[in-house]
């Protein structure tokens, strides 16, 4: 029987294709992610419902911006 990847794995895999889409999804799942889960997780949900944040007045893409960022701190990810 195969051992199944780690979560990690996946986002460091994502990540490494730029799919930040698919490693915000993954991240935003991790119960401990410090100083950075806000970041994290206004990202996520900012590519979930970008006319919500545009209606709130909150540019998505700098979120999403800001939330790669803290990915990249938080798991030293290129």
């Amino acid at each position: 029987m195969a051992k199944p990847i780690a979560k990690i794995t996946l986002l460091r895999e994502a990540a490494a294709r730029q799919d930040w889409t698919r490693a915000l999804s993954i991240a935003v799942k991790f119960p401990q992610l410090g100083a950075h889960k806000q970041a994290i997780t206004r990202a996520h949900n900012a590519l979930q419902s970008p006319a919500f944040y545009n209606a709130i007045g909150q540019d998505p893409g700098a979120l999403v911006a800001a939330g790669i960022a803290a990915l990249q701190a938080r798991y030293q990810l290129p």
